[in-house]
């Protein structure tokens, strides 16, 4: 049975840390014979919480791990079967937590995307803005599209406010010649 084969090898590799090496390592035969009638059934189970497939093996492998590591305590137990479901309903409960701690951390961490629909106007604008010197493409772009006053930017970049002023100054007059040499806009503008 190939998920055998791979809790063993979960198992061993858990335990390899404790006891030194992998023939140190016994199975003891109630266990093997415990993990070959449970681990399709604790598969399935956290499959159907999950839906997950390669999550659910993840999970069971662990219960399986720890139960190993507990045999003995486990194994006196009146359900051991039991025992490992509730263990793998808890490793799953604390993954699931865990998931979504880090994408709520990414969404708090990361600014708030505003997809605006492609207008060809707009492109050719931000184009543009490429195409200006490094410096002044940061200024007008934390100015217009971040909404930053000059401080910020000024504070974002390391440089003297009457930098960005001037940045921003030389940016736009560039940004209009180039916008009226492309017809994008009129030159009475």
């Amino acid at each position: 049975m190939r998920s055998y084969a791979v809790v063993v090898v979960a198992v061993r590799r858990g335990l390899m840390a404790e006891v030194g090496s992998w023939s140190d390592v016994e199975i003891p035969e109630p266990f093997v014979r415990f993990f070959r009638a449970e681990y399709p059934a604790v598969v399935s189970l956290v499959y159907g919480l999950s839906g997950s497939r390669s999550a659910a093996e993840d999970v069971a492998q662990e219960a399986f791990l720890q139960a190993h590591r507990d045999w003995a305590r486990v194994e006196s137990m009146d359900s051991p079967e039991g025992w490992v479901r509730r263990v793998a309903i808890n490793l799953a409960t604390s993954r699931w937590r865990r998931l979504r701690a880090e994408a709520s951390a990414l969404a708090r961490l990361s600014p708030p995307v505003s997809l605006v629909p492609p207008d060809d106007r707009l492109s050719a604008f931000w184009e543009e803005v490429r195409r200006l010197p490094t410096r002044q493409a940061q200024a007008v772009t934390l100015h217009y599209l971040e909404d930053m006053p000059v401080d910020e930017i000024a504070a974002v970049l390391k440089i003297a406010d009457g930098t960005v002023k001037a940045l921003l100054s030389q940016g736009r007059k560039r940004l209009r010649r180039q916008l009226i040499a492309k017809g994008l806009v009129d030159d009475e503008v």
